[in-house]
């Protein structure tokens, strides 16, 4: 298996296949796992944390020789770990029926092994511990104080680590950091600090609460201390960015905001919210439910033509949104949440949309606020 280390959220299938085999406990196979790179950027420290797991090869030209040479004999498959991941994916609707079939029964039978695993496969040493719990005193949060994370995915971080390419077709999940601040401000109300994360950001964020601290554009901000904040916090508030992948791969809860593409809903997270960017057909003068959205091509190099095309404009989350579905986030976790009916309703309805016996973590929901103001969407 090749798994990309060039983005920190490149490392999925591979945690996926290791969930598989500690549910399915130990085998005989000799597993080879190398690594590449996708852009010029590589996290030490997760490269690091991954490499005790699994043991990964440097040796990518020569792997991808082995590869090619094994592809030449029949039945080869069986000698590859399987690539698909655990969610389908566009490129699958174009399978016959049978083939599809068969897609989703393997999708399906992955995700119940990897929705099996609570625990997360790489771990900190006792000194990582440590060192990490400096770090945070460093950039101001006390000892033993829990705090979250926030992060909206911007355009800057693609732009420095792989300027040669054009990554704008990537810009429809961007969103506006400051959108996040009223959540932040509700969260450190009731007692948490809030850390701004991200490696390389497009803009600082001004505030004068000293419980929101914008470490992305700190002194401390470092390979290690990225990974180490990123996967120790009550929560992870987030949009639709690779710097999910550390809560995820923690198993810790995530708060999933501004989301576009509702087929790729991460339904292996196990304990998620998500709320997702409104589609404003301009020459119709209305939004796009649900369902034309879920039937709606996109996410490649040819997103930009496509909602130009269209006349789409995509309208993100309001700061009452994101600080709405962080509070309910904060209630469940706490014991504190109340459903309604209605709330129960809506969102069966809603999973209802992608086809009967969905499988999905069964604490995996879509933000109740949310639905409840929109749900002429659900259609």
């Amino acid at each position: 298996m090749v798994v990309d280390f060039g983005r920190i959220g490149g490392v999925y299938k591979l945690d996926w296949y290791l969930s598989e085999r500690k549910v399915e406990g130990k085998n005989n196979n000799v597993d080879l796992i190398y690594i590449s790179k996708s852009t010029s950027h590589l996290n030490s420290q997760w490269l690091k944390m991954w490499d005790r797991v699994s043991k990964l090869s440097k040796h990518t030209f020569f792997w991808n020789t082995v590869i090619r040479i094994n592809n030449l004999f029949l039945g080869y498959e069986k000698y590859l770990i399987p690539s698909h991941g655990v969610y389908l994916t566009n490129k699958d609707n174009f399978l016959s029926d049978s083939e599809f079939s068969q897609k989703k029964s393997e999708v399906n039978s992955k995700l119940k092994k990897v929705l099996d695993n609570h625990q997360s496969n790489i771990f900190f040493t006792k000194e990582e511990y440590s060192i990490g719990s400096d770090s945070l005193r460093r950039i101001g949060v006390p000892k033993n104080t829990k705090y979250i994370c926030f992060h909206s995915r911007d355009s800057a971080f693609l732009d420095k680590v792989e300027s040669d390419n054009d990554w704008n077709y990537h810009n429809y999940r961007d969103s506006d950091i400051t959108n996040y601040l009223s959540a932040a401000e509700s969260m450190t109300d009731r007692g948490y600090y809030a850390i701004r994360m991200g490696a390389v950001v497009k803009h600082k964020i001004s505030t004068h609460n000293s419980r929101i601290i914008d470490y992305a554009n700190t002194i401390y901000r470092t390979d290690f201390n990225d990974v180490y904040i990123g996967s120790n916090c009550h929560f992870f508030l987030c949009s639709d960015g690779g710097v999910s992948v550390l809560p995820e791969m923690f198993r810790l809860p995530v708060v999933y905001v501004n989301w576009t593409i509702l087929k790729q809903i991460s339904t292996w997270t196990l304990n998620s919210l998500f709320i997702f960017k409104k589609f404003y057909l301009v020459k119709e003068k209305r939004f796009m439910v649900f369902s034309e959205i879920l039937d709606l091509e996109f996410g490649g190099i040819e997103t930009n033509e496509i909602f130009s095309k269209l006349n789409i404009e995509l309208i993100e989350n309001s700061p009452e949104e994101i600080r709405q579905v962080s509070i309910e986030m904060d209630e469940r976790l706490n014991g504190t949440w109340e459903t309604k009916e209605e709330d129960k309703e809506l969102q069966e309805r809603f999973w209802l949309l992608f086809g009967p016996n969905k499988i999905k973590s069964p604490n995996l929901r879509i933000g109740a606020d949310f639905l409840r103001k929109n749900k002429d969407l659900i259609n």
